[in-house]
């Protein structure tokens, strides 16, 4: 378990525990207004080796994230932390986490986002994760979302 005090709080981070249903359900939600038939697909596809990472504020949960391990990569296919606790460097408390764990396992980390979901590529690129390789398919009628 790791810890991290700041602003008067204690975060903590737990591993190998259920995400609860309203963290999984906002990060769809944000998503889906991204790319909605992108995230159908990707809420279908069955992942068989998976470590979950529930962020805790004192015991409340405020974030998690859902890392896919596959032969000599760990997969970060999720990371969302509730709107509120945006802005105080737990994106990057919980992300060092996982980085502390995929070493352990002696895997390489990768992520995926969506090209027009530019606060996950920004944290990505400040975090020293670049992408290597864009995924491509036929352009749609409604092809990107953009607040």
């Amino acid at each position: 378990m790791h810890k991290h005090k700041d602003f008067g709080f204690t975060f903590t981070l737990e591993t190998d525990t259920e995400i609860p249903n309203d963290l999984v359900e906002s990060f769809l939600s944000r998503m889906s207004n991204i790319d909605e038939d992108l995230m159908t697909y990707y809420t279908n596809i069955e992942f068989s080796k998976s470590k979950n990472f529930l962020l805790l504020c004192e015991k409340k949960p405020i974030g998690y994230a859902k890392l896919v391990e596959d032969k000599e990569y760990s997969l970060l296919t999720e990371i969302y932390i509730e709107d509120e606790f945006r802005e105080l460097s737990l994106g990057t408390f919980l992300l060092n986490c996982i980085r502390d764990y995929v070493e352990s396992i002696e895997s390489s980390l990768r992520t995926i986002t969506l090209p027009s979901d530019r606060v996950a590529k920004n944290f990505y690129e400040a975090s020293g994760i670049t992408a290597r390789i864009l995924l491509m398919e036929e352009k749609r009628e409604h092809n990107r979302y953009r607040p």
